[in-house]
């Protein structure tokens, strides 16, 4: 297990997972600002997870059709997902807050 690995590992919930990913993006910022990558999840895949050997990330159900199989015990990364509108009843302001979901992914160290 790498040491990202072993963090991600110890995180028991959802909101300590966010906090974490909240952590890496702010890490990374710099990186964005200064036009080495992209956007966030390229910074943080790029910069963070490729140093430790996880240089193809796929969702587990893309590894499948690929014919290969996330070993037994092994831990998603995660980087954050497509922005999703939030639901606000009382908000008649044209800019709705957007809420970033998690998308968890498996790295070619986890697969067989």
């Amino acid at each position: 297990m790498t040491p990202i690995q072993t963090q991600i590992a110890e995180l028991k919930d959802i909101h300590e997972r966010r906090q974490f990913l909240k952590t890496l993006s702010t890490a990374v910022k710099p990186l964005i600002a200064e036009g080495t990558f992209e956007n966030v999840n390229d910074a943080i895949t790029g910069a963070i997870y490729s140093l430790e050997g996880h240089t193809t990330l796929k969702t587990y159900e893309q590894w499948k059709s690929e014919g290969k199989q996330v070993k037994k015990g092994e831990k998603a990364l995660f980087v954050w997902g497509k922005p999703k509108q939030k639901d606000k009843a009382e908000e008649t302001d044209e800019k709705a807050d957007k809420f970033f979901p998690l998308c968890y992914l498996f790295s070619n160290l986890q697969v067989e």
